[in-house]
């Protein structure tokens, strides 16, 4: 079920009613939604866009889990993303709250393109600490491997000069 400002408020509680009570296993919805919503048993929060900053990222990826059980929080990043939400966190006339605000997305553009454990990355943001490898993150999950690329984008030129 849908659920934002475009809807009439009648509509909107009652798809909101419908969650909580079981009966719409879905939402999409604007980041307003769930704001004062106890429901226990979120287990997907997926952004389709990126949040502003990493405070409202982890308020938002923390309405899933809160019975304990295994949640997942998906994210879509493109750095265009943050290129479209520049303007949007400039404030008119007050150059160093602008200054703070495109600070925060550039944080929450480095937590997209980390390659260290995000759980490790969200807590020393908030100054908690965090040995690392949570073991549950992308990060911690996927395999890297480093390869000399160098013969292969040079044969890739030579073809494209072809």
């Amino acid at each position: 079920k849908p659920y934002h400002a475009g809807l009439e408020k009648r509509v909107r509680d009652e798809n909101q009613d419908l969650f909580i009570k079981d009966q719409v296993k879905i939402i999409v919805a604007t980041i307003a939604f769930g704001m004062g919503i106890d429901k226990s048993n979120v287990r997907f929060v997926v952004h389709i866009d990126l949040p502003k900053n990493i405070e409202s990222y982890y308020q938002e990826t923390g309405r899933a889990g809160r019975d304990g059980l295994k949640s997942e929080a998906l994210l879509f990043y493109s750095f265009g993303d943050v290129i479209k939400l520049r303007s949007f966190v400039e404030i008119d006339d007050n150059p160093e709250q602008s200054a703070i605000m495109l600070e925060k997305l550039n944080i929450m553009a480095d937590f997209c393109q980390t390659r260290k454990c995000r759980r490790q990355y969200l807590l020393n943001y908030f100054s908690e600490d965090h040995p690392g490898k949570c073991g549950s993150c992308d990060v911690c999950l996927d395999k890297y491997e480093k390869i000399d690329g160098t013969e292969i984008a040079q044969k890739e030129i030579g073809r494209a000069h072809v």
